[in-house]
């Protein structure tokens, strides 16, 4: 193992990856971005999920001619939508001129102008790169993109990540057809459940192919593992990484939490681990059993 040039944390949302990507970038060495979304958002079942920000690029212009490029930087620039906070390079006082030189100086790929962002988030640190969870899709392309990349899959027991989404969704606002149909009961948990399983139950054949594929530059970060052992966890982790662990790495603040006034709980929550059990149905804890008892079991998670 070597250390990498790029690191990119990839998994599904409410995994810790957020954690991780705020203890990683402590380190003197290491500089990641938050939510490029580049190949594409979360699959959701039976919704139309956002376009990839890849995608709404190609539509701007076409960075092989002067004037495309010209075209896409522009629309970078005047991106606004939080969805894709990490293009908000304007907010980030990133120089606009700056980066069209870059990109004009480049071999005008897509890899070159993802690297480009990249690099401007790292601010200046050697280890660039970024934390999308969607991504655990697309880390062929990544590490064929980035060879002397690392990637590290941050995973969680699912029925955590649907109380803790539950939760979090319970403060948003939401059309009047969604309102109507939370008030289905068990029958909408039913359904919404599946936009965990489904694609945990992918994220599980994705890990088995990537630990066998990628055995050098793929590690896999089980959240309750990082909570209930940090430094333990931390450190096998950075030896993963060739970097040095730091004490600093423990003094975390855990941000967006879904059980906490103001999302934001100083040092790491071991009530997080075992919480779901408190919140989650018993008719809808069978219906997870049935589905991931044996991945479950695989990832010696209680059942």
């Amino acid at each position: 193992m070597a250390k990498p040039a790029y690191i990119f944390i990839v998994g599904l949302g409410r995994t810790g990856s957020t954690l991780t990507q705020q203890i990683l970038n402590s380190s003197e060495e290491i500089g990641l971005g938050s939510e490029s979304h580049f190949f594409r958002d979360l699959p959701r079942f039976l919704i139309q999920r956002r376009p990839s920000f890849r995608d709404l690029l190609a539509k701007a212009g076409d960075i092989a001619t002067d004037e495309g490029a010209e075209k896409v930087v522009d629309f970078i620039f005047n991106t606004s939508d939080r969805h894709y906070s990490f293009w908000n390079l304007r907010a980030k006082n990133v120089d606009r001129d700056e980066f069209l030189r870059r990109l004009l100086a480049s071999d005008r790929s897509e890899r070159s102008l993802f690297d480009i962002a990249m690099g401007f988030h790292a601010g200046g640190k050697p280890i660039c790169g970024e934390k999308t969870p969607a991504h655990i899709f697309f880390v062929p392309t990544l590490l064929e993109w980035y060879p002397n990349a690392k990637i590290i899959h941050t995973l969680r027991d699912p029925r955590a990540i649907y109380t803790s989404s539950r939760k979090k969704a319970a403060s948003k606002q939401y059309p009047l057809i969604n309102t109507a149909m939370r008030k289905l009961g068990l029958i909408f948990e039913l359904y919404s459940s599946m936009q965990v399983i489904l694609p945990w139950l992918q994220a599980i054949r994705l890990h088995d192919q990537y630990r066998k594929r990628y055995p050098g530059s793929y590690y896999l970060s089980r959240y309750e593992d990082l909570v209930g052992d940090p430094e333990g966890s931390l450190r096998k982790l950075c030896a993963f990484l060739e970097i040095d662990f730091t004490e600093e790495m423990l003094r975390q603040s855990v941000v967006n939490s879904s059980y906490t006034p103001g999302g934001q709980v100083k040092g790491f929550d071991l009530t997080a681990i075992d919480r779901w059990r408190e919140h989650l149905d018993p008719l809808l804890h069978r219906w997870f059993l049935i589905w991931c008892r044996k991945p479950l079991a695989q990832f010696e998670y209680q059942l």
